[in-house]
């Protein structure tokens, strides 16, 4: 007995071969003829043609067409095995009040500390991993630097700026270098006192990151960070006398290398290396670019000995020619780190002042003192610094100050 559905099935598939199947397989007419009679005799045929597929249809389909209602129902409960495993059961604990929910709560709790452990060793690898490949870098590159030339940089006593051709000189140093040296830019007092401020404001931030990361509102990114900050510094207090001051004595030969008064302050911190701070590798502050967009003055704060860990520079080294160099030896050798070297051994209050594209590093600090370096940057004026938006000063004095704001404007605090 054939099911309903079947039937229905049957008459649309009827229905169909009726006319798609019928039309397509119909005979061409073997007896053309152009008398009116001939269409009548044609039309006779084609109707029991007709009659003939009608009944093949009705023999041929019919046992397939019993077998659609199973088939269908075979592929319902197919759909609804899929579905079954496919759907996620939701976990639901216990209660804490139920028999098993301490248990689980304290399944929970050992899941989480261990995917904490977890977290922990594999940053902690992360950083190993990344230190390793820095000292592995810095051992290459100290290789490569071994039987360069070390050349002394000898400074510009600050009294001779007051010449014009002395200023003219110190600025053509920068232009060709890319470093200048500059002697007693800081007085004795004024490095002295501020070198007792840094000690203090390290100590209270140290003291305020505890064992956590130090805070960013406070410091710098710097390489090589073991034993060594970069201490953003508030522009009040010991910290804006000295700036100013310095400001103040090298404000002629600044002015003609950060392209005007309209240069702005782009950074003012304090550079940190304690003893048993390592050697960091060769950079750049900004990688090369057609024009300087950034300068840079170090000043200490005590004398800076070689064993202190003084800053390494490879004058003329901000030149599109040597940063090539640098990059096609994967910063490990090549003429970059061949070419003379100097190191930048100073005292109390004298400044190395540098192009921000000149390869430097700062040293390995292996003595038993403190090294610190007080530094300011000057962005050029009309030149664009890629690292304004993460340089190291507090965002509250961010593209605030020009030079000539710190020219023109009274100090507030001297020291004595």
């Amino acid at each position: 007995m054939m099911s309903t559905s079947a039937q229905g099935s049957l008459r649309v598939l009827h229905s169909f071969g009726s006319h798609r199947g019928a039309r397509s397989s119909a005979p061409r007419c073997t007896r053309p003829s152009k008398l009116k009679g001939c269409r009548v005799r044609c039309r006779g045929e084609e109707e029991k043609l007709s009659d003939v597929q009608s009944a093949w249809l009705d023999v041929s389909l019919l046992p397939f067409l019993a077998t659609l209602p199973a088939v269908s129902a075979f592929a319902a409960n197919a759909m609804d095995a899929a579905d079954s495993l496919s759907a996620t059961t939701t976990y639901v604990p216990s209660a804490m009040d139920a028999g098993d929910g301490w248990a689980q709560f304290v399944v929970l709790m050992v899941t989480a500390l261990c995917g904490l452990v977890g977290m922990k060793v594999s940053f902690d690898g992360e950083q190993t991993a990344s230190q390793d490949a820095i000292s592995e870098r810095v051992a290459k590159q100290v290789t490569a630097m071994e039987t360069a030339e070390m050349i002394p940089v000898i400074g510009v006593p600050l009294g001779d700026l007051k010449d014009r051709l002395a200023l003219s000189g110190a600025a053509s140093s920068l232009d060709t270098d890319g470093l200048l040296r500059i002697d007693g830019v800081l007085s004795p007092d004024t490095a002295k006192a501020l070198l007792a401020e840094v000690n203090a404001t390290l100590e209270r931030e140290l003291a305020r990151a505890g064992q956590g990361s130090l805070p960013s509102d406070s410091f710098g990114n710097v390489y090589c960070k073991g034993n060594r900050y970069d201490l953003k510094l508030p522009l009040r207090g010991v910290a804006e006398a000295a700036l100013r001051e310095a400001v103040l004595n090298m404000g002629p030969v600044l002015e003609k290398v950060a392209g005007g008064n309209a240069a702005k302050l782009c950074e003012f911190a304090a550079l940190v290396s304690d003893p048993g701070s390592t050697r960091q590798p060769v950079h750049p502050d900004t990688n090369y670019r057609r024009d300087r967009c950034v300068v840079t003055t170090f000043v200490a704060l005590q004398d800076v000995e070689s064993d202190m860990g003084p800053t390494v520079f490879i004058p003329g080294s901000h030149t599109a020619r040597a940063h090539l160099a640098f990059k096609e030896a994967n910063e490990v050798g090549g003429p970059a780190l061949a070419a003379p070297n100097c190191v930048a051994t100073l005292r109390t209050g004298d400044v190395s002042m540098f192009d921000s594209r000149l390869l430097h590093c700062g040293g390995g600090n292996s003595s038993n003192k403190r090294r610190v370096l007080f530094y300011f940057s000057f962005e050029v004026s009309g030149k664009e610094n890629p690292n304004s938006g993460f340089s190291s000063i507090r965002d509250e004095l961010r593209g605030t100050l020009t030079l000539r704001d710190l020219r023109n404007q009274p100090i507030v605090e001297t020291v004595s």
